[in-house]
């Protein structure tokens, strides 16, 4: 497998692992995983590979960067949104995406309160 044929199983994976973040879909962000680490282990272009190779896979990679950027936002969203639903059912988060304790916002206020109209 080549750098742009690993440059477009990035891509792919990215925008799987974006449409799981997206359901919230916990089982599909999972399967996501793998194909995810074999695309970045892929993710190698030859020394001697033409400018237009290296041209292509650029334009690639900068694909990948923006749908990792979407990746975020959205990873975020569902963190907050998360939050907000325990904190509305009176349970706190006992971890956070490092499998470690929620770290405290800088504002320190952010989720205490929730007002919410249905």
């Amino acid at each position: 497998m080549g750098a742009l044929d690993a440059a477009a199983r990035l891509n792919a994976s990215l925008d799987e692992v974006a449409a799981a973040l997206a359901a919230p879909d916990a089982e599909a962000l999972l399967a996501a995983e793998a194909g995810l680490a074999a695309a970045l282990d892929g993710l190698r272009l030859p020394a001697d590979a033409a400018p237009g190779e290296r041209a292509a896979l650029a334009a690639a990679v900068a694909r990948a960067r923006a749908t990792l950027a979407r990746c975020r936002i959205l990873g975020t969203a569902l963190t907050d949104a998360t939050r907000i639903a325990l904190a509305a059912q009176g349970r706190a988060a006992d971890y956070g995406p490092s499998g470690g304790p929620m770290p405290v916002p800088a504002s320190g206020t952010r989720g205490r309160h929730v007002r919410a109209r249905l």
